[in-house]
């Protein structure tokens, strides 16, 4: 892994750093943080800074998908595609690690999906389609249902990957809740060959880069915030160290400057989408 000081050269030019405010209750998955329309100004607020946020260490707590209420199992199938619900349709992705095997599935309810216009270039919005983000893990022959998530959504489905994520046991599955504008996302997501959430992340209808193994930068719009800053992206530079994933640096950074870095919802260059 690349020292702090590389990292730290990621960052552009930051107009004021600090910790910045905790990060709000996450919305619902499928309600993207909707920006205001009453009038803002371009200048950057700084906040000041906060070093107990930097060695901060992060985890899953406070993650939307969550561990089934009742014991669900299937029959093992190679084909993670059979794993989806009857009335639904959807994608899969299945990782494989020391910590054993797991498998996403990101299924929307087929009628609902027949009934709704077709997106075309923007994002469809209308009637809320119901949505599943199920993760099975397998146990000898078969599997176990070991998180759910289920929510309304009102345009696209939630994102997932295959990554290499060492904090994963790696690989792992990467999911990201939708927002309302396509390409950005709600909520972050990394579950490991154990079946739990092992990083949680807010995004606010932003996005994450992934520079290199090991290493993840967050970049949360400032207005989504519980003490607002317009005009500028909340970046966090976040390493997996020491067993853990902590807070490297965090800082303010103008919106052209955090967007010349998107590259989608989960910007990893080596990651496998869901088929």
């Amino acid at each position: 892994m690349r020292t702090v000081s590389a990292m730290v050269a990621l960052a552009v030019p930051a107009l004021g750093c600090g910790s910045g405010p905790a990060a709000p209750a996450a919305p619902a998955p499928g309600h993207g943080a909707h920006r205001p329309t009453t009038s803002t100004t371009d200048a950057v607020v700084a906040l000041g800074s906060d070093p107990s946020v930097v060695g901060l260490v992060l985890s899953g707590r406070n993650a939307s998908l969550s561990r089934p209420t009742s014991p669900t199992n299937k029959a093992y199938v190679n084909d993670c595609h059979r794993l989806v619900d009857p009335g639904f349709s959807g994608k899969c992705a299945v990782a494989t690690s020391p910590q054993g095997t797991v498998a996403g599935i990101v299924e929307e309810e087929t009628a609902a999906l027949e009934g709704r216009a077709k997106a075309g270039p923007a994002r469809a919005t209308g009637p809320g389609v119901q949505e599943r983000d199920l993760v099975w893990r397998r146990h000898g022959h078969s599997w176990a249902l070991v998180l759910r998530r289920v929510f309304t959504n009102t345009g696209g489905a939630t994102r997932l990957w295959t990554a290499g994520i060492p904090g994963a046991s790696s690989p792992g599955l990467v999911f990201v809740t939708p927002s309302d504008v396509d390409g950005f996302g709600n909520e972050l997501d990394v579950v490991g060959g154990a079946g739990t959430v092992k990083l949680y992340r807010f995004l606010g209808q932003g996005f994450v880069v992934v520079p290199a193994p090991g290493e993840v930068v967050a970049y949360v719009p400032g207005w989504t915030e519980q003490r607002p800053v317009e005009g500028a992206y909340d970046q966090t530079l976040i390493a997996y160290t020491s067993g853990s994933w902590r807070v490297v640096s965090q800082q303010y950074v103008p919106d052209a400057a955090a967007l010349a870095q998107h590259h989608g919802a989960f910007g990893d260059a080596a990651a496998v989408p869901a088929s």
